[in-house]
């Protein structure tokens, strides 16, 4: 890995030369649209072709917008993103064990449109790691040979009024609300992508999309394949289309800055084989129906619930559980720093008695896996009660940090701990049901459009719960992450 680090650092270098010189030119020349979580979601097309070179800030918006046929019908954008991360954790798990992660993460895409309806959309991805924790899949996992993160062929039908039939084939990243079920996971060292087949109807203030696909998995030190065992689809209707960023941090909407009330209603089908409960290990069909539902009260105060059900089978059981968020904040935009307050409760359910026919245990699905819970990453949304309060705080419009404070609990007794790998983080007997306090800071330096860098710290003491199922002491987790990232 040594290699590894050298090519690292030379990147960075490399980047920071290219950073300098953008940040002296001209910055505040006409803002083109801002880079998004998911690349194909960017408009760079300009009706003038023209002015592509007047209002371009530097060479990435150069490349944005390229005709490749003479009557310019046919266009292209390209661009790109390098990622590099250090993650060290001590006590990991509680355990007197100590381990350090560093990544390297690097994606490249091309836009290619055939007239105003067609287009081809193709991005790769390459990434590597000093540990291949294979264990923790996705986090650890690296595809050292380089895979398709997103290709598909996308036409739209113009239809009435500005409203427009989309429909895609190919591989595809997928994302809604506010990722408590379905997110690339921009903190996943091999983002989170599907193969499959979708369509959308509508604009961009009322949209209804749907897809059928099968998730695609990272193989360490290969490419990726198709999980053959797993089938995902949905339905969804999204009341404005949300534009997520692209931070390395915090990596979801801001909700509170929403100026109108967004509503979002869903279904959703997963069939898993061999999935992996306390219950036992079963083939799982499951149903999920649900709602969002998130807004603005007189630009002060801001609120979000979203409440779903799920049902379907598990083996021979029958599936019955239910998670829930409440949220509510205010700000005070008048106010040095602009601090933002905001209170949030979490639920999902456990199972509430082994063999009884029926597994009560929540499944979140594809989540963003680091954003609800804390920065490591380790546990999910299912039997899991948690209290948070939370403040984030805004410096010369460059500097964002949050400082968040969790209550964890699980939700049934009889039900284990789970960890974002679709396994279990700690199972046993234990009539507690503390899981511990934990507190984080995290801070993302913006230092121009291109290029920003995270830094987190957080601390989780173990519950009784924690103490009851090892053997010895449970120590006080410690996590640290430190992000740099160059986007284009």
């Amino acid at each position: 890995m040594p290699k590894l680090l050298k090519s690292s650092a030379l990147v960075l270098i490399l980047l920071s030369d290219v950073i300098v010189v953008i940040g002296q030119e001209l910055e505040t020349i006409y803002p083109l649209p801002s880079y998004a979580d998911r690349r194909y979601k960017e408009v760079w097309k300009l009706e003038e072709w023209s002015d592509r070179d007047a209002r371009a800030q530097d060479w990435s918006d150069v490349i944005k917008n390229i005709p490749l046929s003479n009557n310019k019908k046919i266009w292209a954008s390209f661009g790109g993103q390098v990622r590099v991360r250090y993650m060290p954790t001590v006590n990991e798990e509680f355990l007197p064990q100590n381990s350090g992660l560093f990544t390297l993460r690097m994606r490249a895409h091309a836009d290619i449109h055939f007239g105003e309806n067609f287009r081809v959309f193709a991005e790769g991805i390459y990434s590597n790691t000093t540990k291949d924790n294979s264990e923790r899949l996705g986090a650890g996992t690296p595809v050292t040979k380089g895979a398709f993160l997103n290709l598909f062929a996308e036409y739209k039908f113009d239809l009435y009024k500005q409203t427009d039939l989309g429909v895609w084939v190919g591989r595809r990243e997928l994302q809604a609300g506010h990722e408590r079920l379905l997110s690339p996971g921009n903190w996943l060292i091999t983002r989170r992508t599907f193969d499959g087949a979708g369509f959308y109807i509508g604009n961009d203030n009322n949209k209804l999309t749907g897809f059928i696909s099968k998730p695609v998995i990272p193989v360490p030190d290969g490419y990726t394949t198709r999980d053959q065992n797993t089938t995902f689809w949905g339905l969804r209707y999204e009341s404005f289309d949300v534009a997520y960023n692209s931070h390395a941090g915090f990596g979801v909407p801001s909700w509170s800055s929403f100026s109108k009330t967004y509503f979002e209603p869903y279904f959703y089908g997963l069939h898993r084989q061999n999935a992996v409960y306390e219950e036992g290990v079963a083939d799982e069909n499951r149903y999920t129906v649900g709602f969002l539902l998130s807004g603005p009260i007189k630009r002060v105060f801001n609120y979000e619930v979203e409440a779903m059900y799920q049902f379907g089978t598990f083996g021979g059981k029958n599936i019955s559980a239910y998670s829930i968020t409440t949220e509510f904040g205010v700000s005070f935009p008048k106010i040095a720093l602009q601090p933002h307050i905001w209170l949030r409760f979490d639920y999902s359910s456990g199972d509430q008695n082994k063999g009884d026919g029926t597994l009560n245990t929540f499944n979140p699905l594809f989540p963003q896996v680091a954003q609800f819970f804390g920065e490591h990453g380790a546990m999910d949304r299912k039997n899991l009660t948690s209290f948070s309060a939370n403040v984030d705080f805004t410096a010369f419009k460059k500097v964002k940090t949050r400082l968040t404070y969790w209550n964890f609990m699980r939700s049934s007794l009889n039900d284990a701990v789970y960890n974002t790998s679709n396994g279990i983080l700690r199972s046993g007997a234990s009539s507690a049901r503390d899981l511990g306090d934990s507190f984080q800071i995290s801070t993302i330096i913006s230092i121009n459009r291109h290029w920003e860098i995270c830094a987190t710290y957080n601390l989780w003491e173990p519950g009784q719960y924690f103490w009851d199922t090892q053997a010895g002491k449970a120590h006080t987790q410690h996590f640290f992450m430190i992000t740099t990232q160059f986007t284009f």
